[in-house]
């Protein structure tokens, strides 16, 4: 049961549509240049104009098609799922998040694994209970949560557990659940047995015009 707020960001699970999944696409990108913040595990990743990954600190938003410059940023890569380098031993480290300043810390051949297949499902904690929100008897109206589109809320993320402090944003009794078309993601199912919970659990994906692969505004 869902009783507290501890995120853990967005966890691949699987792909929309009963494709082949395996553990999903995995793509390292390179960290070039010292990163003065960490990358979780579980949070959005971003490149800069110089191909340089970084974590998303704000709620992406979904991107006219066709978009323009002057419609907002390029969107997500993907999610981070971990970290390679080789540390200041020489030894290579496989972690499950990037902490930060590994360059001038002494690492080099330094990557960030990113879940880069924008058709991949994640699971998510939400930031508050549902509530009433169209619930119904016995709570048989939640899946009206389901078609949803939601942003992200950006909590604290854990160092002792490497994971991101991403939630859902829910919203009081589901307030913030709407059918808005710039929000990033897309609720596709709730957790069975978290439905009643102070933070329930749910699988959404990346709305149409938020992941970079499906956005042709370039960084």
């Amino acid at each position: 049961m869902a009783s507290t707020a501890t995120p853990y960001g967005l966890k691949p699970v699987n792909n929309i549509g009963g494709q082949s999944y395996n553990g999903g696409a995995i793509r390292e990108f390179k960290v070039a240049a010292n990163n003065s913040a960490a990358i979780y595990n579980g949070d959005p990743v971003v490149l800069s104009s110089a191909g340089l990954p970084s974590a998303a600190t704000a709620t992406p938003t979904a991107m006219k098609i066709t978009a323009t410059s002057a419609d907002g940023t390029a969107g997500i890569v993907g999610v981070c799922v971990g970290a390679r380098y080789v540390d200041s031993n020489g030894q290579l480290q496989f972690n499950n998040y990037l902490p930060a300043n590994m360059v001038t810390g002494g690492a080099s051949d330094v990557y960030v694994r990113v879940m880069d297949d924008p058709d991949t499902l994640f699971k998510v904690k939400g930031s508050a209970a549902l509530g009433t929100f169209n619930s119904g008897t016995n709570g048989s109206g939640y899946p009206g949560a389901i078609g949803k589109n939601a942003a992200l809320t950006f909590a604290t993320a854990s160092t002792s557990s490497g994971n991101s402090g991403v939630l859902l944003t829910v919203g009081s009794n589901g307030g913030s659940l709407a059918a808005t078309t710039t929000l990033a993601m897309r609720i596709i199912d709730v957790v069975a047995g978290t439905e009643d919970d102070t933070y329930p659990e749910f699988i959404v994906k990346w709305n149409v015009g938020v992941h970079s692969y499906q956005n042709p505004l370039g960084v």
